[in-house]
């Protein structure tokens, strides 16, 4: 067992995918969405992945430029595997969480509680990260657009299963009539393993939502693991 807890230590690195899902845009001019999805991909140097999810309104109007309660639901996908043995692990981690949206005059923030379900996919009888739990998940969210000109978004997630949590956050300038540019960092934390990544994105809108590019550094906190990289895509929709 010491043998084995030594390789482990030296070789594991759990999967990175503390993704910052996309927050729907303000009130404005139009018919108010009812809700809002989104999808994308994720990859580092040990991980590749798919997420997505929504959202939806459950207020009298069925608006999220209103204040009330909403439904949300997360779902992530992929493979990572370690540094210092040929394993591949199979990840699936899925929340369904309801809460409160409130629009306030310093920003829109969101608060949701929920049940999630994390599966790692891993025969390693060493592993910590290993096998399937089901536990309760909390979300907060919170998101402010300053003089037209400059957008913040904050997230964080906990969940229950193997002590699973992440934040993030960005700050994007208005760069031109569509393009959105700046950093965004995030951190995440689980049984066995933390990291944190940092780097650029960009976001443009168009007549269907919101597309995002964004890539840079990863680096694993209190870990023999390597620094590495991370890029990212998405494509956000309001339901109308």
């Amino acid at each position: 067992m010491i043998l084995a807890g030594t390789a482990h230590a030296q070789g594991v690195e759990a999967p990175a995918n503390s993704v910052l899902a996309p927050s729907p845009p303000p009130a404005s001019e139009g018919t108010p969405p009812s809700g809002y999805a989104w999808g994308g991909g994720w990859m580092s140097n040990h991980y590749a992945g798919a997420y997505g999810g929504g959202m939806l309104a459950l207020n009298p109007n069925r608006s999220l430029w209103e204040d009330g309660f909403a439904v949300r639901g997360d779902i992530s996908a992929g493979r990572y595997s370690y540094n210092a043995i040929d394993r591949h692990v199979g990840l699936f981690d899925g929340d369904l969480l309801v809460g409160y949206r409130k629009a306030t005059e310093a920003g829109n923030f969101g608060g949701y509680v929920g049940v999630a379900h994390i599966k790692h996919d891993n025969n390693d009888p060493a592993a910590r990260l290993r096998g399937s739990k089901t536990g309760v998940a909390v979300l907060g969210e919170y998101s402010n657009t300053i003089n037209k000109k400059v957008e913040v978004n904050l997230q964080g997630r906990y969940a229950e299963p193997f002590s699973s949590w992440s934040v993030s956050g960005r700050a994007l300038w208005k760069m031109g009539d569509y393009q959105w540019f700046g950093p965004q960092v995030s951190f995440l934390r689980n049984d066995d393993y933390k990291e944190m990544t940092v780097g650029p994105l960009l976001k443009t809108m168009t007549s269907f939502g919101e597309v995002g590019l964004s890539g840079g550094w990863r680096h694993p906190i209190d870990s023999n693991n390597k620094d590495g990289y991370f890029a990212s895509v998405y494509v956000a929709v309001p339901i109308r």
